[in-house]
């Protein structure tokens, strides 16, 4: 594996590291800004950085070739990102977040194998599962979220979107079925 895989495996790996933003107090100090203002701050600044690097073209460690040109996975991850954290709980941003980050390098390292798609599959569906029971009672309900957080994230790293990365894919679509199924 060459150093700029083994970097894109490290960045989305520290990926549920973010997670930490729950636990930040709001006003992040006295007199100071929310943690949702400093969230959509850090956002801001990714969002420049990015712009930046498509207009004057500088190289970022870990890209790949086809994103020279357009809007790079580590962006999208961090607007899918802020998008959970404003919007969601950190029960159900907890399996999103944390799945996209293990079960994409994961799906990476098998895709050409007979075991994809279903070691991804299973590993997402055990860590979902795992992480909603630290905050729900284990029920239907709860396997049933797990199942489907664990099917829409494995079936949205498989599109092949040339306008959104699969990293956000991967955040969202199963952030956005899971919380269906909980919160229905």
């Amino acid at each position: 594996m060459d150093r700029e895989a083994t970097f894109r495996r490290i960045v989305h790996l520290s990926a549920p590291l973010s997670l930490i933003y729950y636990y930040l107090p709001s006003p992040i100090w006295s007199g100071g800004p929310t943690r949702e203002f400093g969230l959509l701050f850090l956002l801001l600044i990714v969002l420049i950085v990015e712009s930046l690097r498509l207009l004057i073209g500088f190289h970022v460690p870990g890209l790949r070739n086809y994103e020279k040109k357009r809007i790079s996975a580590g962006a999208w991850a961090a607007i899918a990102m802020t998008f959970t954290m404003l919007f969601f709980p950190l029960s159900i941003a907890a399996p999103a977040i944390t799945g996209m980050a293990i079960i994409d390098p994961l799906i990476s390292a098998i895709r050409n194998t007979r075991w994809y798609p279903w070691i991804p599959m299973i590993s997402y569906f055990l860590l979902a599962i795992s992480l909603l029971s630290l905050f729900y009672p284990l029920s239907s309900r709860i396997i049933f979220a797990a199942a489907i957080g664990s099917f829409l994230a494995i079936g949205s790293e498989a599109l092949r979107c040339r306008r959104v990365d699969d990293d956000f894919l991967m955040i969202v679509i199963p952030l956005l079925g899971m919380a269906a199924v909980i919160c229905i």
